[in-house]
């Protein structure tokens, strides 16, 4: 043991080879070969054996796609060494791993301990949302916001979770309120504030704010087809058919099988008196979604309406 206020020991060979051989290793892995350097790290432990070389092999175990063997590693390193860096990777690994609670244990420790890391929080949020903690999890995105004004994620993720809890609304409609101020030109930021706006009183016609929201993110994104089958349902609520159908229409040739476009699509054709086109949209919905007895679609924020979230927590953070 190095003794404190002495000169520092010059490096011995065999220390020295082995920082060499791991830079070999991170190589490999920064080539897009995770198996040499596992193999790699793997003969080094027995010389080496601390948390880097541990959370370095859990780097190569996962790139290998090897997520058990990772996680194993990673909760080594996080063991050994229990930095930020060691948990987080450990928490998301089980996250990839859809081990939900063991990653809502590991992360909540990991933010007792590091309350000031946001991505910390993200996780934690993904891992309480994933057990249908809804609540918690929102709670825990808006503090990765608050932590991280800047940071898109916890506002995304906070995006999708619009019609989750009412209790909880105003606190998400506040911080994506924010977020479309910090970031003008963020379109899906213009999408999930509008929503939010929009259901954060059932019942209430929306207000003008809602559509200039939405038909901003339209702009600034061409492409975002939710923003448009949105907007045509907006229009088609407020009587304006000809233009829920122009709304529609492009977010049809934007996503062709969005089912639920296609449904509405049909209704506003009805109510223009167009039933032969209207007939065509109702074939398209059936063949899209031929076991769904009731072409009700579920309210945004709901757990089916949810999907896209759902994915976006599979890929971790």
């Amino acid at each position: 043991m190095a003794v404190p206020g002495a000169p520092a020991e010059t490096p011995k060979t065999g220390d020295a080879a082995i920082d060499l051989e791991l830079k070999r290793a991170i190589g490999y892995l920064e080539a897009g070969e995770p198996a040499r350097a596992r193999d790699l790290i793997r003969s080094l432990l027995p010389r080496r054996d601390t948390a880097e070389v541990h959370h370095l092999l859990g780097d190569a175990e996962e790139a290998a796609g090897n997520l058990l063997a990772a996680a194993e590693e990673f909760q080594k390193a996080a063991h050994m060494d229990p930095t930020e860096e060691n948990l987080f990777d450990w928490g998301n690994n089980l996250l990839q791993l859809r081990a939900y609670l063991p990653a809502t244990d590991v992360l909540s420790e990991a933010v007792k301990r590091y309350p000031g890391s946001a991505r910390l929080r993200v996780g934690l949020g993904i891992a309480r949302y994933s057990r249908g903690q809804y609540d918690d999890a929102i709670r825990s995105f808006c503090a990765a916001a608050d932590l991280e004004p800047r940071d898109p994620r916890p506002y995304l993720f906070l995006g999708e979770m619009y019609g989750v809890s009412a209790a909880l609304s105003p606190e998400i409609t506040g911080r994506l309120a924010r977020f479309v101020e910090a970031q003008p030109a963020n379109a899906l930021g213009h999408f999930y504030y509008a929503m939010s706006l929009w259901k954060s009183d059932p019942g209430a016609a929306p207000s003008r704010d809602v559509e200039a929201h939405l038909q901003k993110a339209a702009t600034l994104d061409p492409r975002l087809a939710k923003a448009r089958f949105q907007l045509g349902v907006l229009y088609s609520e407020e009587r304006r058919y000809r233009e829920a159908v122009a709304a529609l229409q492009t977010a049809i040739r934007l996503e062709p099988e969005m089912a639920q476009a296609h449904y509405r699509l049909a209704q506003a054709y009805r109510r223009l008196g167009r039933e032969d086109l209207a007939a065509k949209e109702l074939e398209a919905f059936e063949r899209l979604q031929p076991r769904e007895p009731t072409p009700a679609a579920p309210p945004p924020g709901s757990a089916r309406s949810l999907s896209s979230f759902d994915a976006r927590c599979r890929e971790a953070v």
